[in-house]
């Protein structure tokens, strides 16, 4: 039970794009733990490498802030001579002047602007630390039998100066951005997780993969960071549109699905209703590919599929699409039955029906002229399919469903 719960932990950490490493005895550094931050703008060689903490006692569980200001998480595992770490993570999503600030504070070569710039873009970001602490707090309860371990907060900045540190660590000017393209590739696997769960319909893991995105902060490359964190949502919703295209998706769905959400993230207010905007989006992109996939379909029934819903009252005859899509009207009605399953006419009849479900229910227009807007003028043959369909007429079927909402 232990290890299974352990694990569990373990893999909402990696849900949470938070990183961690189980390590052998506490002379690690926070070389081995930053994700190639030191490795990428430190000379070689640096002097003493940090360890995480000077003292490690156990049943004590450690939150440490380092001189870059990223955090991390961690404990001896009990009864084990092993370590877990998690990290690094932000407090607060790093701006640009805030990153000025640590070159100046630390001498670092302006030249390493763009790698620390990616690095902290990369970084989780908890400027809510509570849901955090409390999982690891309670997880090492539970590894100690229940007993509640110490907390202890540890800055590392408070060891040292910073005119101490900077004597300590030279810095270099970059050759290549290594740890540049590390996280660019991290972040395009994370973005091709999504898309494919997108294209696959598979909802719960498109919301799980964008919530665990949705803990990395992008670094703001304009004055006024709404405004990037709205045109990254904008981007998101051309790549999911894209992926639902890419599935055989009919455009004339995505279009009505994409437009309507790049609209409200114009019209959006605030940083929380952006992220829950790009919830929706991914599941109404779900849901498109669920509902319209069309792949297996040739292209003639997908022309007629997407014809009948976009003009329910138009002519939908055989005849109209044999001439349209230039084939024989026998091979094209077969084609229709044969990947369906019915006659195009029951298909088109079915969905008018449908859609009188919808207007008799929801509107208080006249039967009349619902049957106008269906495609079947004639209210008499109207009433007369609308009941074979459903086994009453349609002012029986709206008093049975009237909800009270007409408008």
């Amino acid at each position: 039970m232990e290890q299974s719960v352990f694990d569990f932990t373990l893999a909402c950490l990696s849900d949470l794009q938070l990183h961690y490493i189980i390590a052998e005895g506490p002379d690690i550094t926070m070389e081995a733990l930053d994700l190639g931050l030191r490795e990428s703008i430190l000379m070689r060689p640096v002097g003493n490498a940090a360890n995480i903490s000077p003292t490690i006692v156990p049943d004590v569980l450690y939150y440490v802030t380092d001189y870059y200001e990223c955090n991390y998480i961690f404990f001896r595992l009990p009864g084990e001579t092993r370590f877990l770490f998690v990290g690094p993570y932000l407090l607060e999503s790093f701006t640009e002047s805030r990153i000025h600030g640590l070159i100046q504070v630390l001498a670092i070569p302006p030249e390493q602007l763009a790698q620390l710039r990616d690095y902290y873009d990369s970084l989780p970001c908890f400027p809510e630390t509570h849901t955090l602490h409390t999982l690891m707090q309670r997880l090492f309860s539970f590894l100690l039998g229940g007993k509640q371990p110490a907390i202890r907060h540890f800055d590392l900045r408070s060891l040292e100066s910073p005119e101490e540190y900077r004597a300590q660590h030279e810095f270099a000017t970059p050759e290549d951005p290594a740890l540049s393209m590390r996280l660019l590739e991290k972040r395009y696997r994370a973005e091709d997780e999504l898309l494919d769960a997108v294209s696959r319909g598979n909802t719960e893991k498109a919301v799980g993969i964008l919530n665990s995105i949705g803990t990395i902060r992008p670094v703001s490359r304009f004055p006024d960071p709404f405004r990037s964190a709205k045109n990254l949502s904008l981007s998101l919703n051309t790549l999911l549109r894209r992926a639902a295209y890419e599935t055989g998706v009919h455009p004339f769905y995505i279009n009505s699905v994409s437009n309507n959400y790049a609209g409200m993230i114009e019209q959006c207010g605030g940083a929380s209703e952006l992220g829950e905007i790009s919830l929706y989006m991914a599941k109404s992109y779900c849901t498109l590919v669920k509902s319209y996939n069309m792949s297996s379909y040739s292209e003639p029934v997908r022309h007629i599929l997407v014809t009948v819903d976009a003009s329910l009252a138009g002519d939908l005859s055989l005849k109209r699409f044999a001439e349209e899509l230039f084939l024989n009207s026998s091979y094209l009605s077969a084609l229709f039955k044969k990947e369906l399953g019915m006659t195009l006419t029951d298909y088109v009849n079915a969905n008018r029906i449908g859609h009188a479900k919808k207007l008799l229910k929801s509107t208080s227009l006249q039967i009349q002229d619902i049957a106008v807007r269906c495609g079947i003028p004639d209210i008499h043959y109207f009433t007369r399919l609308f009941k074979r369909e459903t086994g009453i007429s349609p002012r029986e079927w709206r008093a049975k469903n009237d909800s009270g909402g007409h408008s």
